[in-house]
């Protein structure tokens, strides 16, 4: 970890992407403005590919056009808030498998637990520090991908389990 002047600690973020490479596709879901460009400053400053909606509605239909690789998720949202639209997300086949982080000042236990029944994967409280989230992003997107590289390492093997 490196000391920068002024004692703030810097923690090591996600794999620096190439000019011109991503090191992920993220999707953030809020309905204030202020929050959407604070996070995606961050994102975009780590190297990801970011992706913004300001309701359930359209957050539900970027997702299914762009299929990121990561949805971080306003809790609470006029109209379809964030749980109806992680159930959504993880109702649908095709964004089932995408983690989704829930952002809130909500957090009590009865608001965490609903966050983890709809489907997210982590919580993060509001205001958000977006060093915390960045990294959290990353654990959660390295994770993604080892279950995804073990689930085609079994289908392979199943396939060639079959084949012999």
């Amino acid at each position: 970890m490196h000391e920068p002047p002024g004692g703030d600690a810097v923690l090591p973020g996600p794999r620096r992407a190439l000019v011109g490479e991503s090191v992920g596709v993220v999707l953030i879901v809020d309905d204030i403005p202020d929050n959407l460009a604070v996070l995606h400053d961050a994102l975009d400053e780590s190297g990801y590919t970011v992706l913004v909606a300001t309701d359930g509605a359209s957050a539900i239909a970027r997702a299914a056009q762009a299929l990121p690789d990561i949805v971080l998720l306003d809790a609470l949202m006029p109209g379809m808030d964030g749980f109806e639209v992680a159930r959504r997300l993880k109702a649908d086949q095709a964004t089932a498998p995408i983690p989704i982080v829930f952002m809130t000042a909500l957090t009590d236990t009865e608001h965490v637990l609903a966050a983890f029944a709809a489907g997210g994967v982590d919580y993060v409280s509001k205001p958000v520090r977006p060093r915390e989230v960045v990294a959290r992003i990353a654990a959660h997107l390295q994770s993604a991908r080892h279950a995804k590289q073990a689930r085609i390492a079994l289908d392979a093997f199943g396939h060639a389990s079959i084949a012999l």
